[in-house]
């Protein structure tokens, strides 16, 4: 899913449906940068009053009974490291965002964290089958994924359009029509290309030709002119805009925010349930905030972890 062959084409319909959407086919929230915590109002969440987590509180780290881990004492974590700042390798060393935060979840449960490499698109299958414990890339939670999961919603965030420093003002998707548009198809971000494209289409105005490319690649279609803009997720375009060396900026807010959550095969209830509270107890002792001001995405922080938030 994350690594599909490089292709330009017009933009036609994708084979899932695309999103119902108005002439700018988005819901807007603040620029990253000032994003305030979103609280989602969704079912299953865990107030802070549940968790007995002060600030300054240290981890339990007390073993809840019955598990049912993949091996005892190790939570056992699927991970496809290949998405900066969340999930990446340096230098063969895993880092980011789930690696830092998951480590000190399992700690909080009395657990060792183990990461295994495993494709995108094998995470859910993985832990439905029990070979993981866990999904611990970063994963939108939506409806269709709750069948073989449960997720426990950990950050949200949505699609952001990123253009060359002295490109043009690519803010509105209605704006796009005739343009060249880079994203991952199968994607969340990929999809929001494709139907502006059919809004352009049916205003009687060209389509959006869509660049596909492998994840967090477009800015390199930017910069070489084979793109007019690049559509990515909150963290990854903050991560490329900064590291760009000042060549790409990020455009106007949030395109269809949405959580990103932890994935547990579906009959693994006493675990999702315990990293759930243990999530919520690092929100609560300030953990969870240090670690996204660290990757520079604490705009996309919760106040409150939900169980299969997302639609």
């Amino acid at each position: 899913m994350r690594t599909p062959p490089t292709s330009q084409r017009s933009a036609q319909p994708s084979a899932t449906t695309p999103p119902t959407l108005q002439e700018d086919p988005v819901i807007r929230t603040h620029r990253p940068r000032a994003l305030t915590a979103v609280v989602l109002a969704v079912t299953a969440v865990l107030p802070l009053s549940a968790c007995g987590g002060s600030a300054g509180a240290a981890p339990a780290n007390t073993r809840p009974a019955d598990l049912q881990l993949v091996q005892d004492g190790v939570l056992t974590v699927g991970i496809d490291a290949t998405y900066p700042p969340m999930e990446y390798r340096e230098g063969g060393q895993l880092e980011g965002v789930n690696a830092e935060l998951l480590t000190d979840l399992a700690k909080r449960l009395g657990l060792k964290a183990e990461f295994e490499d495993v494709a995108f698109a094998d995470l859910r299958p993985a832990a439905a089958a029990h070979t993981i414990d866990v999904v611990g890339s970063s994963m939108t939670d939506k409806a269709d994924r709750q069948a073989d999961v449960d997720f426990v919603d950990y950050f949200v965030a949505g699609a952001q359009v990123l253009v060359a420093s002295d490109g043009p003002d690519l803010t509105s998707p209605s704006s796009w029509c005739g343009r060249r548009g880079a994203s991952t198809g199968g994607t969340t971000d990929g999809d929001i290309i494709l139907a502006q494209s059919q809004l352009c289409a049916r205003a009687g105005q060209p389509p959006v030709t869509f660049v596909d490319v492998p994840y967090t690649k477009s800015v390199d279609e930017v910069l070489a002119g084979r793109a007019d803009f690049g559509v990515e997720d909150l963290p990854a375009a903050v991560y490329l805009a900064a590291n760009s060396g000042g060549k790409i900026k990020v455009l106007g807010d949030q395109l269809q925010p949405q959580p990103y959550g932890y994935g547990f095969a579906k009959d693994r209830t006493a675990l999702r349930d315990a990293l759930q509270r243990a999530l919520q107890d690092a929100i609560a002792d300030g953990t969870y905030d240090r670690i996204l001001k660290k990757y520079d995405v604490a705009g996309g922080a919760l106040k409150s972890t939900s169980i299969n938030g997302g639609a």
